[in-house]
């Protein structure tokens, strides 16, 4: 691969696309093209486009990775929230994730965007992921399935988490809107890619049956899980099953510990999580919102590898 200054025919190629600096070459072909401009004193922003037909072939992370080790200060790359393809490449590339600009758009009406940053002396990429990619897209045990959560389940998901036996036991206990849900389910790839967290949505021969969870503790590289269901999927053994796929995922990709918490009444939850070998650990006393501004215990259960 070549990087260098575009020519005025390349630039001209690329313009509908991003204001080109530098030409990207497989040998003598045109694969894309990079924008590097000052952002502000000191700060470069790097964006990068590849031509449709040379994708999938780790062209831009190449690029983009070859830009960062030239640096000699610090490079910026700005991702729509949503643009998990150009969030890949920014890992690839060994940038790290540092903010996140709400609404950042001149009207307020774009998106928000993530903020990544390269400095010189930074290791080089592909940066860490603590929650790697699944194989296979998914987590199958006979007709049960966790699917990575995503924007085709805003409906399903909206219906479930708003059952008002669901609200009552969840940490967030008011009716969430439409808005809300659809934005969690549009932000769900990219806060597994950053690490945060890894949402499914729990089916039993494809049709949604409820949503499971793995929230990751990075300075600890345990996990909590949390998961709801439908109540005509309820006392089949389905939620265990998740449980299970879950727990089993979380071993396999290096998590050394995982916990899950229940409200002290909430026993149909405590008998799931002990068919699937958690071991209570303890209570926590006054740890959550209650109703009417009471305050109760979260009864701890975990399990290891």
């Amino acid at each position: 691969m070549i990087i260098r200054t575009a020519t005025a025919e390349e630039a001209a190629r690329l313009a509908p696309y991003l204001p080109v600096t530098h030409a990207v070459l497989d040998g003598d072909r045109l694969a894309g093209g990079l924008s590097l401009i000052e952002a502000r004193p000191g700060v470069r922003e790097l964006s990068v486009w590849v031509i449709p037909e040379e994708r999938r072939r780790g062209v831009a992370s190449k690029a983009v990775r070859t830009m960062a080790e030239q640096a000699d200060g610090r490079l910026e790359m700005v991702t729509d929230v949503a643009d998990t393809v150009s969030q890949r490449v920014a890992l690839n590339a060994g940038f790290t994730r540092e903010a996140v600009r709400r609404n950042s758009g001149p009207d307020g009406g774009r998106p928000d965007d993530i903020v990544w940053a390269w400095l010189p002396g930074d290791p080089p990429g592909p940066a860490a992921r603590p929650l790697p990619d699944l194989r296979g897209g998914e987590l199958r045990d006979g007709e049960v399935s966790l699917r990575p959560l995503g924007p085709v389940d805003v409906d399903e998901l909206l219906t479930l988490i708003n059952l008002p036996d669901i609200r009552a036991r969840s940490v967030v206990r008011h009716v969430r809107p439409r808005a809300e849900v659809a934005r969690r389910c549009e932000y769900a790839p990219s806060e597994w890619l950053a690490g945060n967290r890894a949402d499914f949505t729990i089916r039993v021969n494809d049709e949604f049956a409820g949503d499971i969870g793995l929230y990751y503790e990075a300075w600890s590289r345990s996990a909590m899980m949390g998961y709801s269901m439908l109540p005509a999927f309820r006392g089949r053994g389905i939620v265990t099953r998740a449980v299970r796929l879950l727990s089993a995922w979380a071993f396999e990709i290096g998590i050394p510990r995982l916990a899950a918490g229940t409200a002290p009444d909430n026993a149909a939850s405590q008998r799931v999580l002990e068919k699937a070998g958690f071991a209570l650990e303890g209570v926590q006393r006054s740890r959550l919102d209650g109703p009417d501004g009471t305050r109760i215990d979260d009864v701890v259960y975990v399990l290891l590898p």
